[in-house]
Protein backbone atom coordinates (compact mmCIF):
# COMPACT_ATOMS: atom_id res chain seq x y z
CA UNK A 1 0.00 0.00 0.00
CA UNK A 2 1.35 3.06 -1.06
CA UNK A 3 0.11 5.33 2.24
CA UNK A 4 -1.04 8.52 1.64
CA UNK A 5 1.39 10.11 4.80
CA UNK A 6 4.65 8.74 2.65
CA UNK A 7 6.45 11.39 0.25
CA UNK A 8 5.57 11.51 -3.08
CA UNK A 9 8.87 9.70 -4.76
CA UNK A 10 8.56 6.97 -1.88
CA UNK A 11 5.07 6.28 -3.27
CA UNK A 12 5.51 5.97 -6.96
CA UNK A 13 8.81 4.45 -6.69
CA UNK A 14 7.30 1.83 -4.16
CA UNK A 15 4.37 1.49 -6.65
CA UNK A 16 7.41 1.28 -9.25
CA UNK A 17 9.50 -1.63 -7.73
CA UNK A 18 6.63 -3.65 -7.34
CA UNK A 19 5.30 -4.13 -10.80
CA UNK A 20 9.01 -4.22 -12.20
CA UNK A 21 10.01 -7.44 -10.02
CA UNK A 22 6.40 -8.91 -10.30
CA UNK A 23 6.50 -8.61 -13.58
CA UNK A 24 10.49 -10.10 -13.61
CA UNK A 25 9.26 -12.74 -11.89
CA UNK A 26 6.74 -13.87 -13.91
CA UNK A 27 8.81 -13.35 -17.05
CA UNK A 28 11.43 -16.06 -15.21
CA UNK A 29 8.82 -18.48 -14.32
CA UNK A 30 6.61 -17.97 -16.91
CA UNK A 31 6.89 -21.90 -18.23
CA UNK A 32 5.73 -23.38 -14.75
CA UNK A 33 2.78 -20.26 -14.32
CA UNK A 34 1.42 -21.49 -17.92
CA UNK A 35 2.08 -25.59 -16.52
CA UNK A 36 0.19 -24.10 -13.37
CA UNK A 37 -2.66 -22.39 -15.05
CA UNK A 38 -3.17 -25.41 -17.95
CA UNK A 39 -3.57 -27.50 -14.44
CA UNK A 40 -6.25 -25.56 -12.46
CA UNK A 41 -8.24 -25.03 -15.99
CA UNK A 42 -7.84 -28.94 -16.44
CA UNK A 43 -8.70 -29.98 -12.94
CA UNK A 44 -11.88 -27.57 -13.34
CA UNK A 45 -12.89 -29.08 -16.40
CA UNK A 46 -12.59 -32.28 -14.65
CA UNK A 47 -14.66 -31.49 -11.93
CA UNK A 48 -17.59 -30.56 -13.59
CA UNK A 49 -17.80 -33.32 -15.51
CA UNK A 50 -19.49 -35.09 -12.41
CA UNK A 51 -21.79 -34.37 -10.03
CA UNK A 52 -20.56 -35.12 -5.50
CA UNK A 53 -22.32 -33.71 -3.18
CA UNK A 54 -19.54 -34.09 -0.45
CA UNK A 55 -17.70 -32.18 -3.12
CA UNK A 56 -17.14 -28.34 -1.53
CA UNK A 57 -15.97 -25.51 -3.33
CA UNK A 58 -15.41 -22.37 -0.99
CA UNK A 59 -17.51 -19.45 -1.93
CA UNK A 60 -16.15 -16.91 1.45
CA UNK A 61 -12.85 -16.97 3.38
CA UNK A 62 -11.78 -15.62 6.57
CA UNK A 63 -8.70 -16.04 9.09
CA UNK A 64 -8.44 -18.35 11.53
CA UNK A 65 -7.99 -16.80 15.10
CA UNK A 66 -4.29 -18.18 15.08
CA UNK A 67 -1.17 -15.97 14.52
CA UNK A 68 1.95 -15.46 14.62
CA UNK A 69 4.52 -12.72 15.63
CA UNK A 70 5.97 -10.52 13.17
CA UNK A 71 8.60 -7.79 13.40
CA UNK A 72 6.87 -4.66 12.00
CA UNK A 73 9.10 -1.32 11.18
CA UNK A 74 6.83 1.49 11.56
CA UNK A 75 6.92 5.00 12.89
CA UNK A 76 6.34 6.49 16.37
CA UNK A 77 2.74 7.86 17.21
CA UNK A 78 0.19 8.49 19.73
CA UNK A 79 -3.12 8.31 20.43
CA UNK A 80 -4.83 11.78 21.06
CA UNK A 81 -8.71 13.06 22.20
CA UNK A 82 -10.16 14.62 19.37
CA UNK A 83 -12.03 17.81 19.76
CA UNK A 84 -13.18 17.37 15.97
CA UNK A 85 -14.54 14.13 15.88
CA UNK A 86 -15.44 13.68 19.90
CA UNK A 87 -13.25 10.46 19.50
CA UNK A 88 -9.84 9.37 19.30
CA UNK A 89 -7.46 10.38 17.19
CA UNK A 90 -3.72 8.70 16.07
CA UNK A 91 -1.19 11.78 15.37
CA UNK A 92 2.42 10.13 13.80
CA UNK A 93 5.63 10.82 14.42
CA UNK A 94 8.67 10.68 12.22
CA UNK A 95 10.70 8.59 14.28
CA UNK A 96 11.31 4.70 13.73
CA UNK A 97 9.60 2.60 15.37
CA UNK A 98 10.38 -1.38 15.71
CA UNK A 99 7.41 -3.35 17.21
CA UNK A 100 6.38 -6.89 17.09
CA UNK A 101 2.45 -7.50 15.76
CA UNK A 102 0.19 -10.41 15.44
CA UNK A 103 0.02 -11.81 11.86
CA UNK A 104 -3.11 -13.35 11.04
CA UNK A 105 -2.32 -16.07 7.91
CA UNK A 106 -4.07 -19.13 8.57
CA UNK A 107 -7.29 -19.35 6.07
CA UNK A 108 -10.60 -20.94 7.25
CA UNK A 109 -13.61 -21.65 4.51
CA UNK A 110 -16.70 -19.77 6.04
CA UNK A 111 -19.13 -21.10 3.42
CA UNK A 112 -18.89 -23.38 0.60
CA UNK A 113 -21.26 -25.59 -1.96
CA UNK A 114 -21.79 -28.73 -3.98
CA UNK A 115 -20.98 -27.52 -7.67
CA UNK A 116 -23.66 -29.22 -9.93
CA UNK A 117 -23.50 -30.34 -13.09
CA UNK A 118 -24.90 -26.94 -14.75
CA UNK A 119 -27.21 -24.22 -13.89
CA UNK A 120 -30.25 -23.14 -15.65
CA UNK A 121 -31.13 -19.18 -16.36
CA UNK A 122 -34.33 -18.67 -17.86
CA UNK A 123 -34.69 -16.81 -20.99
CA UNK A 124 -36.50 -13.94 -19.46
CA UNK A 125 -33.75 -12.86 -16.98
CA UNK A 126 -31.70 -11.45 -19.85
CA UNK A 127 -29.33 -9.34 -18.01
CA UNK A 128 -28.19 -11.77 -15.65
CA UNK A 129 -27.22 -13.75 -19.31
CA UNK A 130 -25.63 -10.93 -20.73
CA UNK A 131 -23.47 -10.79 -17.61
CA UNK A 132 -22.48 -14.36 -18.06
CA UNK A 133 -21.59 -13.57 -21.82
CA UNK A 134 -19.36 -10.72 -21.16
CA UNK A 135 -17.52 -12.93 -18.06
CA UNK A 136 -16.58 -15.36 -20.68
CA UNK A 137 -19.17 -18.33 -19.28
CA UNK A 138 -20.22 -20.17 -21.87
CA UNK A 139 -23.46 -21.68 -22.31
CA UNK A 140 -26.03 -23.21 -24.50
CA UNK A 141 -29.22 -22.20 -25.99
CA UNK A 142 -32.24 -24.03 -25.59
CA UNK A 143 -34.16 -24.26 -29.30
CA UNK A 144 -37.28 -25.57 -27.75
CA UNK A 145 -39.11 -25.27 -24.44
CA UNK A 146 -37.73 -28.39 -21.88
CA UNK A 147 -39.54 -30.11 -18.84
CA UNK A 148 -36.39 -30.53 -16.05
CA UNK A 149 -36.26 -31.73 -12.07
CA UNK A 150 -33.79 -29.86 -10.61
CA UNK A 151 -32.71 -28.23 -7.28
CA UNK A 152 -33.04 -24.56 -6.63
CA UNK A 153 -33.42 -22.54 -3.55
CA UNK A 154 -36.63 -21.13 -1.64
CA UNK A 155 -35.02 -17.37 -0.10
CA UNK A 156 -36.68 -15.51 2.45
CA UNK A 157 -36.12 -12.78 5.02
CA UNK A 158 -34.61 -10.20 2.44
CA UNK A 159 -32.67 -7.29 3.76
CA UNK A 160 -31.39 -4.67 1.63
CA UNK A 161 -28.32 -2.09 2.35
CA UNK A 162 -29.84 1.03 3.40
CA UNK A 163 -26.80 3.22 1.26
CA UNK A 164 -26.10 2.11 -2.10
CA UNK A 165 -22.44 0.70 -3.73
CA UNK A 166 -21.17 0.78 -6.92
CA UNK A 167 -24.56 2.13 -7.72
CA UNK A 168 -26.50 -0.71 -6.59
CA UNK A 169 -28.65 -1.53 -3.57
CA UNK A 170 -27.43 -4.54 -2.23
CA UNK A 171 -29.30 -7.64 -0.35
CA UNK A 172 -28.92 -10.74 1.72
CA UNK A 173 -31.92 -13.23 2.65
CA UNK A 174 -31.83 -16.81 3.99
CA UNK A 175 -31.57 -19.40 1.46
CA UNK A 176 -33.36 -23.73 1.72
CA UNK A 177 -32.52 -25.37 -0.65
CA UNK A 178 -35.70 -26.92 -2.49
CA UNK A 179 -36.31 -29.92 -5.09
CA UNK A 180 -38.67 -28.66 -8.25
CA UNK A 181 -40.09 -29.47 -11.74
CA UNK A 182 -40.44 -26.44 -13.88
CA UNK A 183 -40.84 -26.04 -17.90
CA UNK A 184 -37.96 -23.71 -19.16
CA UNK A 185 -38.75 -21.87 -22.19
CA UNK A 186 -36.86 -21.86 -25.25
CA UNK A 187 -34.10 -18.91 -24.94
CA UNK A 188 -33.17 -20.32 -21.64
CA UNK A 189 -29.31 -21.58 -21.43
CA UNK A 190 -27.64 -24.57 -19.54
CA UNK A 191 -24.07 -23.28 -18.05
CA UNK A 192 -22.20 -26.50 -18.26
CA UNK A 193 -19.35 -26.70 -15.23
CA UNK A 194 -17.56 -28.74 -17.33
CA UNK A 195 -15.31 -25.52 -18.26
CA UNK A 196 -12.66 -23.38 -17.58
CA UNK A 197 -15.00 -20.42 -16.53
CA UNK A 198 -16.96 -22.59 -14.31
CA UNK A 199 -16.08 -20.84 -10.71
CA UNK A 200 -17.10 -17.42 -12.30
CA UNK A 201 -20.55 -19.01 -12.77
CA UNK A 202 -20.82 -20.25 -9.36
CA UNK A 203 -19.40 -17.17 -7.70
CA UNK A 204 -21.97 -15.38 -10.21
CA UNK A 205 -25.08 -17.52 -9.88
CA UNK A 206 -24.74 -18.92 -6.00
CA UNK A 207 -27.04 -16.80 -4.13
CA UNK A 208 -24.72 -17.29 -1.15
CA UNK A 209 -22.06 -15.49 -2.42
CA UNK A 210 -21.47 -12.46 -1.33
CA UNK A 211 -20.56 -11.13 -4.82
CA UNK A 212 -23.75 -13.11 -6.50
CA UNK A 213 -25.78 -11.37 -9.19
CA UNK A 214 -28.42 -11.74 -6.81
CA UNK A 215 -26.44 -9.62 -3.81
CA UNK A 216 -26.02 -6.97 -6.32
CA UNK A 217 -29.39 -7.16 -7.05
CA UNK A 218 -30.20 -8.51 -10.33
CA UNK A 219 -32.68 -10.69 -8.63
CA UNK A 220 -34.53 -8.10 -6.90
CA UNK A 221 -38.05 -9.00 -8.29
CA UNK A 222 -38.45 -12.38 -7.17
CA UNK A 223 -39.40 -10.68 -3.51
CA UNK A 224 -42.36 -8.83 -4.84
CA UNK A 225 -45.27 -10.20 -4.06
CA UNK A 226 -47.67 -9.02 -6.91
CA UNK A 227 -51.40 -10.87 -5.88
CA UNK A 228 -53.90 -9.63 -2.68
CA UNK A 229 -57.04 -10.77 -1.83
CA UNK A 230 -59.11 -7.80 -1.10
CA UNK A 231 -60.55 -7.52 2.60
CA UNK A 232 -64.45 -7.63 2.20
CA UNK A 233 -63.40 -11.60 0.44
CA UNK A 234 -60.99 -12.18 2.57
CA UNK A 235 -63.25 -11.34 5.80
CA UNK A 236 -65.90 -13.89 5.02
CA UNK A 237 -63.39 -16.61 3.45
CA UNK A 238 -61.80 -16.40 6.96
CA UNK A 239 -64.59 -17.10 8.99
CA UNK A 240 -65.37 -19.95 6.43
CA UNK A 241 -61.76 -21.41 7.17
CA UNK A 242 -61.63 -21.22 10.89
CA UNK A 243 -65.31 -22.79 11.15
CA UNK A 244 -63.98 -25.77 9.52
CA UNK A 245 -60.55 -25.95 10.97
CA UNK A 246 -60.10 -25.57 14.74
CA UNK A 247 -56.50 -25.96 14.71
CA UNK A 248 -56.57 -22.73 12.19
CA UNK A 249 -58.34 -20.93 15.34
CA UNK A 250 -55.21 -22.07 17.37
CA UNK A 251 -52.16 -20.91 14.87
CA UNK A 252 -54.25 -17.45 14.50
CA UNK A 253 -54.25 -16.83 18.45
CA UNK A 254 -50.78 -17.58 18.52
CA UNK A 255 -50.40 -15.38 15.48
CA UNK A 256 -51.89 -12.31 17.67
CA UNK A 257 -49.49 -12.38 20.54
CA UNK A 258 -47.24 -10.43 18.11
CA UNK A 259 -48.20 -6.74 18.52
CA UNK A 260 -47.07 -6.15 14.97
CA UNK A 261 -49.80 -8.41 13.45
CA UNK A 262 -52.56 -7.96 16.22
CA UNK A 263 -52.48 -4.51 15.53
CA UNK A 264 -52.14 -4.59 11.75
CA UNK A 265 -55.29 -5.21 9.90
CA UNK A 266 -53.80 -6.43 6.68
CA UNK A 267 -51.37 -8.42 8.28
CA UNK A 268 -54.15 -10.52 10.11
CA UNK A 269 -56.11 -10.70 6.69
CA UNK A 270 -53.08 -12.23 5.09
CA UNK A 271 -52.45 -14.46 7.63
CA UNK A 272 -55.76 -16.48 5.96
CA UNK A 273 -54.78 -15.20 2.89
CA UNK A 274 -51.65 -17.06 2.20
CA UNK A 275 -53.32 -20.21 3.88
CA UNK A 276 -56.18 -20.37 1.21
CA UNK A 277 -56.71 -21.72 -1.86
CA UNK A 278 -56.95 -18.92 -3.72
CA UNK A 279 -53.06 -17.52 -2.50
CA UNK A 280 -51.65 -18.26 -6.26
CA UNK A 281 -48.24 -15.78 -5.82
CA UNK A 282 -46.33 -18.94 -4.17
CA UNK A 283 -43.80 -17.66 -6.03
CA UNK A 284 -42.28 -15.00 -3.92
CA UNK A 285 -38.29 -15.54 -3.12
CA UNK A 286 -38.41 -18.73 -4.90
CA UNK A 287 -34.72 -18.30 -7.30
CA UNK A 288 -35.20 -18.79 -10.90
CA UNK A 289 -31.86 -20.10 -11.49
CA UNK A 290 -31.98 -24.35 -11.66
CA UNK A 291 -29.32 -26.46 -10.47
CA UNK A 292 -28.64 -29.33 -12.59
CA UNK A 293 -28.04 -32.54 -10.58
CA UNK A 294 -27.70 -34.99 -13.40
CA UNK A 295 -27.24 -35.54 -16.68
CA UNK A 296 -28.99 -34.66 -19.01
CA UNK A 297 -30.82 -37.10 -21.82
Amino acid sequence: ETHSLKPYRSRVRGTYDTLRYTIEEIAAAKATLFDANKKADEETIERGRTYDPNRKYPLTLDVTDKSTPMAFKGVEYKIEDSAISGGKMITYGTAPLNITIPRFDEGKVVTSIDPPLAYIVPAEWVDVINVLRIHGVKFDTLKTPLTLEFESYRLTDPKWATTSFEGRISVTCKQNRVRETRIFAAGSVIVPMAQEAANVAIHLLEPSDPDSLLAWGFFDAIFEQKEYGEGYVVEKLARQMLARDPALQKLFDEKLKDPAIAKNPRARLQFFYERSPYFVNQKVGVYPVGRILKPLT
